[in-house]
């Protein structure tokens, strides 16, 4: 079974081992095409091949980094459908993409006979921004779909309204457990001056729609009623909204009480979460934007952190009972399950248990073994 793979996010190790554990198989040949150079999270993401991987790695140049979109391979990555002659094309990105439009374009020219998925994060039923030719790749991408892989049930309903009729499966986010883990981060709390207190945690982008001016307020109500602990709030993460977010933690009179890290790379995330007493996710549904999974959500499960994510999108479906949830934007709500958190401590080992069970459906052990199943169904229904 030869199987090609195009994804932009293979370029961050933490996101490797699915198709790591694929390509362990006998019987597979697992090639991924994934971006010399991609910007993520306000940095810029260089690949760096790992020596024990059995997947084959090609790194190619592309242009407009960072916009899942709009960027497409300049060079390198003809020969692999044309030599390779793959019997499964994987993509790992929106049907509307133009990556996705070059990847259609390729199959047809070099290897019609190859089955072919695509992977989509659809979050809300929103039409494209770039007018028609988005829709009109969407449509012929749909005609060439064999699979589509959503990233939940809700996602997979959306699809279905934008005018996918094939076959879907729904496929959660997942994370390796060799880099989520509880480990021993005494010296980086000390030097982020984190002892002797009980520490809120955020890591994303610093947007509006994120909720962060949520985690602000619920902050300043904490440390106002506060007799005995010290609460304190470390966020991990850059975005445009940054400045604004610090003006509101001054006028709540919380500045002091917060630690601000830029973004940093994914494969440190893990040793900041565990910095963490609990970790909150308080995303605030827009017009044009919901929280359509929260990874972040099972990294911290995976941590030994307890978690707390608002209602919005998907947070509730993640978290299921491994954690608490609150109504988006109700601040007073999250400053109680914060203060639960903090103060009972058989809560906290409670929750901790449940994520620990929870996030054995979100391991890439898990998801590869269930990709590989559907690679094997798909490729017996053309024998």
């Amino acid at each position: 079974m030869r199987v090609l793979v195009l994804s932009h996010s293979y370029i961050m190790k933490p996101y490797r081992r699915k198709f790591t554990l694929i390509a362990e198989r006998p019987d597979v040949t697992v090639r991924v095409i994934t971006p010399t150079r991609w910007y993520e999270s306000f940095q810029e993401i260089v690949f760096q091949s790992e020596p024990d991987t059995t997947c084959e790695e090609f790194p190619c140049p592309i242009r407009f980094s960072g916009y899942g979109s709009r960027f497409y391979y300049r060079s390198g990555v003809k020969p692999h459908f044309r030599d390779f002659q793959p019997d499964i094309i994987h993509l790992e990105e929106e049907a509307w993409s133009l990556n996705a439009l070059q990847t259609i374009r390729l199959k047809r020219k070099y290897c019609r006979n190859s089955r072919f998925i695509f992977r989509t994060s659809l979050s809300i039923p929103t039409k494209q921004r770039f007018g028609v030719l988005p829709v009109w790749i969407e449509r012929t991408v749909f005609r060439e779909t064999d699979i589509a892989f959503p990233l939940s049930a809700n996602a997979g309903s959306i699809l279905a309204a934008r005018g996918y009729s094939g076959k879907q499966i729904a496929f959660p986010n997942g994370i390796d457990v060799r880099h989520f883990y509880k480990m021993d981060v005494g010296q980086l709390r000390d030097s982020l001056r984190l002892r002797n207190c009980f520490v809120i945690g955020y890591v994303g982008r610093l947007l509006q729609m994120k909720g962060v001016g949520t985690l602000l307020e619920a902050l300043a109500q904490l440390v106002n009623r506060a007799t005995t602990d010290t609460y304190k709030l470390l966020i991990v993460g850059q975005g445009e909204d940054k400045p604004t977010f610090q003006k509101q933690a001054e006028s709540l009179g919380v500045s002091e009480q917060i630690v601000w890290i830029d973004a940093v790379p994914p494969e440190d995330v893990a040793a900041y979460i565990n910095c963490m007493d609990t970790l909150v996710l308080p995303s605030r549904t827009t017009p044009g934007w919901v929280e359509f999974f929260g990874r972040v959500l099972i990294e911290g499960m995976a941590c030994e952190v307890p978690v707390i994510g608002s209602d919005s999108g998907e947070i509730p479906n993640v978290i299921n009972d491994a954690g608490l949830v609150f109504p988006e934007s109700d601040s007073d709500a999250l400053a109680e399950q914060i203060h639960q958190i903090a103060e009972d401590e058989c809560l906290k080992s409670e929750l901790v248990a449940r994520g620990l069970k929870r996030i054995h459906n979100f391991t890439w052990e898990t998801i590869a073994e269930r990709t590989y199943q559907v690679y094997q169904e798909l490729l017996a229904g053309v024998r």
